[in-house]
C-alpha cells in the first residue's frame, strides 16, 4: 500500500510539472509575440491555453482520486490541498499569458511600433517567478520560496511605474490612449502572474512549515 501511495504521489508532482512546463512555454510564446510584435506566435500561446486547461482537469481528478483512495493526512493532506491551490494557481497564470498575447497582437497591428517600457523586462521576472515557485514547491524550497515572494515587490513597482508613464504620455498625446491601455492591461497581467507565483510560494512554506505566509509582511 505504501508503494502506491508514493507511485500515486510521484504521479501528481509530475503531472504538476509538467502544466508548469506548458505554462512556462506560453508565457515565453507570449514575450515572443510582444517583443517582436508578431501575431502569428500568439497561436502557441492560444492551443497552449487548452491544453493547461486539460491539465487543470486532470489534475483535479487525480487530486480526488488520491485523496479518496489514500485518505492522507497531516504533512501529506497539507500537500495534497496545496497542490490543489497551485493548480489552479498555473491555470489562471495561463489565461494571462493568454491576455498578454491578445493585446499584443493588438499592438502588432499599429503603424508605429510602441514603445514597450517596462514590459519586457516585467515579461522574464514573471517567468522567473514562475519557475522558481514550482521548483521551490516541489523540492520543498522554503529559501527559494521566499526569494520568489521578495521578486513579486519589483513586478509592483514596475507596474505601477508604466501606468505612470502611460498616463503622463496620454496627457501629452490623446491620441496614444488606446495603445497606452494595450500596455497597462499587459503590465497588469504581469503584475498579477507574479501575485499567482508568491501564492504558490506561499504555498510552499506553509507545506513545509505549516505557516501561513500569505498576508504577512515581505
Amino acid at each position: 500500500m505504501e508503494r502506491h501511495f508514493e507511485k500515486n504521489l510521484e504521479e501528481l508532482k509530475d503531472g504538476l510539472q509538467a502544466m508548469s512546463d506548458r505554462v512556462i512555454e506560453a508565457l515565453e510564446s507570449a514575450h515572443q509575440c510582444l517583443v517582436d510584435l508578431n501575431p502569428s506566435l500568439a497561436d502557441g500561446v492560444f492551443s497552449r491555453e487548452k491544453e493547461i486547461d486539460l491539465d487543470e482537469n486532470r489534475l483535479e481528478a487525480m487530486i480526488l482520486d488520491f485523496i479518496a483512495l489514500h485518505q492522507p493526512v497531516a504533512g501529506d493532506l497539507r500537500l495534497v490541498f496545496s497542490m490543489q491551490d497551485a493548480v489552479v494557481d498555473l491555470e489562471r497564470i495561463g489565461d494571462h499569458a493568454t491576455n498578454i498575447a491578445q493585446s499584443a497582437v493588438s499592438l502588432s497591428g499599429l503603424r508605429t511600433p510602441p514603445n514597450l517600457l517596462h514590459l519586457p523586462e516585467m515579461s522574464l521576472l514573471a517567468q522567473q517567478m514562475v519557475q522558481d515557485s514550482i521548483r521551490s514547491f516541489l523540492r520543498r524550497d522554503t529559501e527559494m520560496a521566499r526569494r520568489t515572494i521578495a521578486m513579486d515587490d519589483k513586478l509592483d513597482h514596475l507596474n505601477r511605474d508604466v501606468a505612470r508613464l502611460i498616463i503622463n504620455a496620454v496627457k501629452e498625446d490623446r491620441e496614444l490612449i488606446e495603445t497606452g491601455l494595450d500596455i497597462i492591461r499587459i503590465s497588469k497581467n504581469y503584475e498579477r502572474i507574479g501575485d499567482l507565483s508568491a501564492n504558490i510560494a506561499e504555498d510552499t512554506i506553509f507545506l513545509v512549515e505549516a505557516k501561513i505566509a500569505r498576508h504577512q509582511d515581505k
